[in-house]
Parts: structure tokens; sequence; C-alpha cells
């Protein structure tokens, strides 16, 4: 049985919010974040800067875009099925127009300096942006030991020693896995043993 949605926003709602995501969306998924939650948390209140994390550490257990799965995760939690439904296409819409215009005259452009220049411009601010999730991500993960260990030690993995980012993902849901496992098995202190 599926669970509830948490809120009974109108589809209407959840479509315009995205699709206003979607229309400044450049850069890739990772740029989208710090977009996607400030009107989800920020303007929208649909969920706290927690959840917002938590969504995207689950949007990144899917295959897929990031801010695709992200999107769809929020648009489910709203209204399940139909919300799902409503802010994917409010975020995909622009971008789809977007790139099917770009298709139709690449070929006349594909030359234009100015084009050219607009493109190497945005590079430096979609870094900027990235490296601004990674630090509000960051700040959010050191509350605890625990976070800033698995923080520092991810960073080291993939940046350090060049490790792929999906075996550090992949090994971090199985240490979750072992650890939940642990922590389950381990009775309270205080408690007497069986």
């Amino acid at each position: 049985m599926q669970d509830a949605p948490q809120h009974q926003e109108k589809l209407a709602t959840i479509f315009w919010s995205f699709l206003k995501i979607g229309a400044v969306l450049f850069g890739g998924g990772y740029a989208m974040l710090p977009l996607l939650e400030n009107e989800v948390v920020r303007r929208r209140g649909w969920c706290d800067a927690d959840e917002m994390a938590d969504t995207f550490a689950m949007a990144q257990l899917i295959p897929g875009v990031i801010a695709i799965n992200a999107t769809m995760l929020i648009g489910h939690r709203l209204r399940g099925a139909r919300g799902t439904l409503a802010a994917t296409l409010g975020v995909i819409a622009v971008p789809f127009l977007a790139i099917l215009a770009y298709a139709a005259a690449f070929d006349h452009f594909r030359e234009a300096q100015w084009l050219l220049n607009a493109t190497a411009g945005l590079r430096p601010a979609v870094a900027g942006m990235m490296l601004g999730v990674a630090y509000t991500l960051f700040n959010r993960a050191r509350k605890t030991r625990l976070g800033l260990a698995v923080s520092i030690a991810a960073a080291a993995l993939v940046l350090g020693l060049k490790v792929s980012a999906v075996a550090v993902i992949l090994c971090g849901i199985g240490c979750g896995i072992l650890w939940h496992l642990l922590v389950r098995r381990t009775p309270p202190a205080g408690t007497p043993e069986a």
C-alpha cells in the first residue's frame, strides 16, 4: 500500500513551481540543487533542509539525472504519482523545448562567436553553484562525528585517490545497512541481555 502524501498541494502549483526551476536551469543536475532547495524549502516550505538533504541522497541512489530524480521524489511526497508527473513535466518542459530549438538552429549558429562566449561564461557560474551545494551538504553532515568522518572519507576517496564516485556511493549504502543492522542488534545501555 502506498504511503499517503504529506501535503495536498494543487497539481498546478507543483507544476508551475518546477517549471520556474527548469526554466533557469543551466549546467546539469547538480547546478539545479540550490534552486530546488530554495523553492521547495525556503519559499514553499514543503520540507525542511534535512529532509531535502535526504532527498538528494536518495536521488543519487536511483539511476538517472539527480535533479530529475530529486524532482520526482519531491513530487511524489507532495501528491503521489500525480505529483511526480506534475513536477517532472514542469521541470523538463522548458529544457525540452530549448533543446528542440537549439537542435533546429545548431547548424546555423555552430560557429557563432557570441554563442561560444556565452557558454564559456556559464562554466564558472555553474562551478560556483556546485561548490555551494557541496559546502551546504558538508555543513549539514558535519553536525555529527560520523557525518564528518564519512564526508571527509568520501571526499578523500573521490578527489584524492580517484576512486569512482559510484563505488563510494555503493560502499556507503553497504556500510549504512551494516551499521543499521549492528545498531539494531545491540541492546540499549542498562538493558539486561537475554
